[in-house]
């Protein structure tokens, strides 16, 4: 028989190809070979930054490289996802969000990316306790109260969030929209600014992340109502939003998520690393003391619980008639 030779193109082909796989694993082997960077969108000291600065510090022992937090606050989370997404997919850069930001706030705002096109998940590692609080001299007692005092001064009442679209508002927003109340909705980077407004007079109550815990505690605030599933041990005698007869419950995850288009090397070496740091005892000690509860979602389990999320929330947000249709299309 007559052997067939290859032409040379294809030949040259194949060797480029196999060089690059090579050199592409080559990279992924040596990674991280500098220190990345772990973008919040946030503002400092709150619990999104904590949580993330605890499990930066407790990955960065794994992966051998310093894993530096820089602040990237604003558009209630989303300016740090456009930040990281505008940076070289080389996994040095990587973002720390909560889930209603790529979910709730897409929904309602347009924002520069795609929630389930534009990322790679890497790791869903806490979730947060919400509550509504006001200060501790307020009239007010109970949820019941601030809703009665909503009623009688329609387009009086302000609160504090920390920002359109996120968990926290969206929260309030549910409330309003069942019992018809008009209220003054006022936004911040952070809940630690929210709760700067609240002790400064500036807003009459606010729905915050876990810091409405110290502020509780510290005699500073009392606590009307919580938003997860079951009565916070914390606060056994607080009723949850669903206790109070409204159909919310807090549905954040923090997570940790790089650009779609990371090397899948990379990306499989950052979950596992990701994973195991989220095993450290001191960093589940770092959780607890920042009043954070610990979950664990792998990159394709995360992408899952969005896509479930996704569904659900815009059910409810198209039910309520908060908005017709989702803003930004997911994909």
């Amino acid at each position: 028989m007559r052997k067939t030779s290859l032409p040379v193109w294809v030949i040259a082909t194949a060797l480029m190809l196999s060089s690059t796989v090579f050199a592409s694993s080559q990279a992924a082997a040596a990674y991280p070979e500098r220190p990345i960077t772990l973008l919040v969108g946030f503002a400092p000291g709150g619990s999104m930054d904590l949580s993330a600065r605890a499990l930066a510090n407790s990955v960065e022992k794994i992966l051998k490289q310093p894993v530096v937090i820089e602040t990237k606050a604003g558009g209630t989370g989303t300016v740090a996802l456009a930040a990281m997404l505008s940076q070289n997919p080389d996994g040095y850069t990587l973002c720390a969000t909560p889930s209603s930001v790529m979910i709730r706030v897409s929904q309602m705002q347009q924002v520069p990316f795609k929630p389930f096109k534009s990322f790679r998940p890497i790791i869903g590692f806490a979730t947060p306790p919400l509550g509504i609080v006001v200060k501790s001299d307020s009239p007010w007692k109970s949820l019941q109260d601030l809703v009665n005092e909503a009623k009688k001064n329609p387009g009086k009442v302000k609160y504090a969030t920390t920002g359109v679209g996120s968990t926290t508002h969206a929260a309030v927003d549910e409330i309003a929209f069942k019992e018809k109340l008009q209220m003054i909705h006022i936004p911040y980077k952070g809940s630690i600014e929210a709760l700067t407004a609240l002790m400064g007079g500036h807003v009459e109550f606010a729905s915050l992340t876990s810091e409405f815990v110290a502020s509780v505690k510290s005699g500073q605030t009392r606590v009307l109502a919580t938003m997860n599933e079951r009565r916070s041990p914390k606060f056994p005698k607080t009723p949850t939003l669903k206790d109070a007869g409204y159909d919310f419950v807090n549905d954040a995850v923090y997570a940790v998520v790089g650009p779609a288009n990371l090397p899948p090397a990379v990306a499989a070496k950052l979950e596992a690393a990701f994973a195991e740091a989220a095993k450290n005892e001191e960093y589940r000690a770092t959780l607890d003391r920042i009043d954070m509860e610990s979950v664990y979602y792998n990159g394709k389990d995360f992408e899952g619980f969005l896509r479930d999320q996704w569904k659900k929330i815009n059910k409810h947000l198209t039910a309520t008639g908060l908005i017709k249709e989702a803003a930004t299309k997911p994909e």
